[in-house]
């Protein structure tokens, strides 16, 4: 193997690790420090705020019966699958190629993994600015939409490079 591509390999799943574990960690700080729905001002755009998430990312299907539950363990292990076949085919281009979907596996997992232990997703960060209101999310949600505006910046504005 050349050392630029083990070097590439060592940064991506740095970068992975890193999220997964921040993502972990946020979260079961937050499971041990706040109440379902407890919210605590951080400064004058920033809450945390505790609630629970049934679906995907901003509540998709939240409402979803739980007999259909498992629809969304495919829906993430699926997306997983298939980011994990497009790394592996990527595997020896440029790292800046890879970086948008080490970042969407990343929260992906975290995601999962939350799902997995608690049968939910714990979000937290609320964003606010006067009367306008973010989904809540988390770490996991924050790697997934930089990845993915990273993707679309690439199909964009790099394609034709």
């Amino acid at each position: 193997m050349k050392k630029s591509l083990i070097l590439n390999m060592i940064i991506l799943i740095s970068i992975f690790s890193i999220i997964v574990m921040s993502d972990i960690v946020s979260k079961n700080w937050i499971i041990n420090n706040y109440s379902l729905f407890e919210i605590k001002s951080i400064n004058s755009i920033l809450n945390f705020f505790r609630i629970h998430n049934y679906g995907l990312a901003f509540s998709i299907f939240s409402n979803i019966s739980k007999e259909n539950k498992c629809f969304l363990f495919l829906i993430n292990i699926l997306t997983i699958i298939i980011i994990l076949k497009i790394i592996y085919s990527m595997i020896h281009s440029h790292i800046y190629y890879n970086i948008p979907y080490v970042l969407i596996i990343s929260g992906a997992i975290g995601n999962l993994i939350s799902r997995l232990y608690f049968g939910f997703v714990i979000d937290f960060i609320d964003i606010h600015f006067k009367n306008w209101h973010s989904a809540t999310f988390n770490i996991a949600d924050i790697s997934i939409c930089i990845g993915c505006i990273f993707l679309l910046y690439i199909y964009f504005f790099e394609k034709n490079k």
